[in-house]
């Protein structure tokens, strides 16, 4: 756990300024971020907190770690907004998302390749199932293929380029909603591969892309 409880994690994210951490750098930087429309390039950051970079249909805002689980699988990560948003990552996919028009709240991972696997030029499968809101519809069950791709040239990345980082792409091979494929942009230094960048549509109609904010190769 990076901080003490997730309360205290969302009071400084600015959900309510109060005195106790209401006038923070993190919660000066998020409120800004969200509500004032400034670029958040640009916008100076707390050197003792981890972000995330996020873009959703075209707006952009900052996300802050709350806390990180260490698994047998990697760590799990867990991110929030200023707004209330939950983004849940564990080795640069989704786990789970909360406070979206639609989220996939619990998604579990079946004969998953690791990075360093799915690199090679042989496609792997793997399915991916998930339970998803509103609606109440739970255990859908997709199969997916992974595969290398070039550098994307429309990919929501900022402050590297894209031919810095070694790109997948997962392609929905069975699924009953047609979901737009998956993308993600690696980098390895000192031999541990880390995904810098990620890409995932919920729906046809909601995508999400993030990335660790600022990039540090």
């Amino acid at each position: 756990m990076r901080f003490s409880s997730v309360r205290w994690v969302f009071y400084c994210l600015g959900l309510a300024l109060i005195s106790a951490c209401g006038h923070t750098p993190v919660t000066r930087t998020l409120v800004d971020a969200f509500d004032s429309g400034q670029n958040i390039d640009q916008l100076p950051l707390n050197p003792q907190l981890d972000y995330l970079r996020v873009s959703l249909n075209g707006q952009v805002a900052l996300m802050v770690l709350g806390y990180r689980e260490h698994t047998q699988q990697g760590p799990v990560d867990t991110w929030y907004s200023s707004q209330g948003e939950v983004l849940k990552l564990q080795n640069g996919r989704i786990l789970s998302t909360v406070g979206l028009a639609l989220d996939w709240r619990d998604v579990r991972y079946q004969n998953l390749p690791t990075w360093l696997e799915a690199s090679t030029n042989t496609q792997r499968v793997f399915f991916r199932v998930r339970d998803q809101m509103p609606g109440y519809r739970f255990g859908i069950t997709e199969q997916i293929a992974i595969n290398p791709i070039t550098a994307p040239k429309d990919a929501k990345l900022a402050g590297v380029s894209a031919v810095q980082l070694r790109w997948l792409e997962e392609k929905v091979v069975s699924s009953p909603n047609g979901l737009a494929s998956a993308r993600f942009g690696l980098h390895t230094h000192a031999g541990v591969t880390q995904v810098i960048y990620g890409e995932q549509c919920l729906t046809e109609s909601i995508c999400i892309a993030w990335q660790k904010w600022p990039v540090r190769l």
